[in-house]
This record gives structure tokens, C-alpha cells and sequence, in this order.
């Protein structure tokens, strides 16, 4: 995408996803671990076709196979996602002061760059941005509240409730009874949806802050002494 200097979100994405991403890029997945989490979302569905079948037909032995492959499926694509996140929040606890000194130091001369650019901008269009973001945050926080509660605050323990369920039902798992079959799709599929609405929030935030600097460092300029 060409470079334009017009205040736009789509331009303000494009100048941030332009900035290196410095020490901090250790929490950025990989691609091929997002494949992998692909591969374990599709393995997941396919353990739970047979269970929602077997409610509805006789049970046969495919079904279990079926399950079986998708468990295993699930496990090789996550696994490898959850051994590096727990090796990534490892590294981090242990270097925290150190990381964040040099990700500081990074990013200053990265977001002066986008705080000049965003100086050069009108006012009436940096409020008018910001009046947009306030508002939208507003919204997504009343939808995410309104759709899981409190559960937000719980991060991924959701996700690890529903996988307790089908581990605990491994050694039967068609007979696994309905209310937990039930609990455990929902709970992982609220966990991807907060999950989703979290990161949009917290780039919201971002934008947020970015245009009340940049209106904070043009207030002398157009109210000078």
C-alpha cells in the first residue's frame, strides 16, 4: 500500500504495522504456529462432529475413530503453540526489566516518527478521529459485557475448563453427557470471541492514544503565548 499522508485509520494502521517490532516480536506467532493453531481448530472440530452425532444416530465404531483422529489432530497442532508460550512467558518473567528498557528505547523514535506525522494532521480531524474511537470502544466494551459478562477477566481459563471436559470423558468420550459437551463448545468458542474483542480493544486503546498526544503536542502550536 502506498504511503498517504491524509489522517486516515487505514493509513494510521498501516505507518503502525510498519514499525519494527524489536525485542517485544517474541510474542508475535510465528506463521507456521498459526498454522499449527489452524490445524488444532480444525482437529477440535473434527473430535467434535462424532459427539454431536452420536446424539442423533446409533453409535459406531467410526465415530470413535473419528474422535480419536481429531483429539490427536488437535493435540500435535496446539501442543507445540502452548510449549512456546509457556517458553516465551518464561524468557519474558525472567528478562522483564531488561525487555522492557530495550523495547522502550525501540519504540521511542518509531512513535516520534508517528506523532510528527500525526501533528502535520488537522485538529478538527484528530478529535473527529478521536470522537470515532471513543465511540467504538465505548460499543465493543457494552457488546463484550453484554455477551460474556465478567468472563473476560478470565482469560484462558475458559479454554482450559472446556479442555478439562473432553480429557476427563478421554476414556468414553461419545457417551460424554450433553450438558458438558455443550459447556465445553461454548466455553471455547466464548474464550476465541473475547479473545478477538480483547485485542480489538486494546488496539483502540492504541489509536486512542496516539491522537490525544498528538493533540496535546499541537495545543501551543495553535495557542501560542
Amino acid at each position: 500500500m502506498a504511503s498517504n499522508d491524509t489522517l486516515s485509520f487505514a493509513e494510521l494502521d498501516r505507518r503502525l504495522r510498519a514499525v519494527p517490532q524489536g525485542p517485544s516480536g517474541i510474542l508475535d506467532t510465528p506463521q507456521l504456529y498459526r498454522i499449527a493453531n489452524l490445524v488444532g481448530s480444525a482437529g477440535f472440530l473434527l473430535a467434535l462432529v462424532p459427539q454431536v452425532l452420536v446424539r442423533m444416530l446409533t453409535a459406531a465404531p467410526w465415530m470413535l475413530t473419528m474422535v480419536q483422529i481429531g483429539f490427536a489432530i488437535m493435540v500435535m497442532g496446539w501442543l507445540p503453540i502452548f510449549v512456546r508460550q509457556v517458553w516465551v512467558l518464561g524468557v519474558t518473567m525472567w528478562r522483564w526489566r531488561q525487555g522492557q528498557v530495550e523495547q522502550l528505547d525501540h519504540d521511542r523514535p518509531q512513535f516520534e516518527a508517528l506523532l510528527a506525522w500525526l501533528c502535520r494532521q488537522p485538529a478538527d480531524a484528530l478529535h473527529e478521529c478521536r470522537r470515532m474511537v471513543r465511540v467504538t470502544h465505548r460499543q465493543l466494551t457494552a457488546k463484550i459485557g453484554l455477551l460474556a459478562g465478567g468472563l473476560d477477566r478470565l482469560g484462558i481459563l475458559p479454554a482450559i475448563a472446556a479442555t478439562y471436559l473432553f480429557v476427563r470423558n478421554a476414556g468414553d468420550i461419545l457417551d460424554m453427557p450433553t450438558w458438558e459437551l455443550l459447556a465445553a463448545a461454548f466455553l471455547i468458542l466464548l474464550w476465541l470471541i473475547v479473545t478477538l474483542a480483547t485485542l480489538m480493544r486494546i488496539r483502540l486503546q492504541l489509536y486512542e492514544a496516539l491522537l490525544t498526544e498528538a493533540l496535546a503536542m499541537k495545543s501551543p502550536e495553535e495557542h501560542p503565548s
